[in-house]
């Protein structure tokens, strides 16, 4: 027997959401040539991720990577026989991890990419032609890998909230079915997530942020 409880906090729903809104603000400002924006959504996302991968080890115990993360047997287990778990699935973890590796590897290379007219990222000065020859090359591809992983990732959580339990809906409340002998902790608020949010991006508005926003201004 299941029953709903509480086991996503504010700090991971609001980090999965605002990745997907940053993600779309992303490709459009990058397809469109819009590179003050698009620099300006890529530093608030990577507010939003650092603060995220720092929640992974203290945060809410659903929240921490050594909850969630499952050696491809109990993955593979798991995709053959689906059953409500206290948190991420053991499959979806390599998702996760795919994700949040793919967006800082994105956010790396684009601080060393370059299109050789109007736009550096601030790191290409000090790194070597070759350098950033490849953190352009790759933040190009890059795009398109992410892009099709967060399509992937959006195509199986609609399959698994049809065919077994809605993590869709689960991911805006924070409830999911478990079983009603498992002991789920009480989520914390994430207040500190949020702290740390507003610290990484005031760290980039000093560093960056700053100098885009006068820019857009004389637009």
């Amino acid at each position: 027997m299941t029953v709903m409880k509480k086991v996503w906090d504010p700090a991971v729903r609001f980090f999965h959401w605002s990745q997907l809104l940053l993600l779309a603000g992303l490709w459009y400002t990058g397809t469109e040539g819009l590179m003050e924006w698009h620099q300006l959504l890529a530093y608030t996302l990577a507010a939003v991720l650092l603060a995220r991968i720092c929640w992974g080890f203290y945060g809410s115990q659903t929240a921490r990577f050594s909850q969630f993360a499952a050696s491809p047997r109990t993955a593979i287990g798991y995709l053959q026989r689906p059953q409500p778990v206290m948190g991420h699935n053991p499959a979806s973890s390599y998702m996760i991890f795919a994700l949040l590796l793919l967006v800082l590897l994105q956010f790396i290379s684009g601080l060393m990419t370059t299109d050789h007219i109007f736009t550096d990222g601030p790191l290409v000065r000090y790194v070597s032609s070759e350098t950033v020859s490849l953190a352009t090359r790759w933040h190009k591809l890059g795009i398109d890998i992410l892009l099709v992983a967060v399509v992937v990732h959006i195509i199986a959580a609609i399959w698994h909230s049809w065919r077994h339990h809605n993590v869709i809906m689960g991911m805006l409340h924070g409830k999911l079915p478990t079983a009603k002998d498992v002991n789920v902790p009480e989520p914390k608020t994430g207040w500190s997530f949020f702290v740390l949010v507003v610290l990484f991006w005031l760290a980039f508005y000093w560093w960056q942020g700053a100098d885009l926003i006068r820019m857009l201004s004389y637009q």
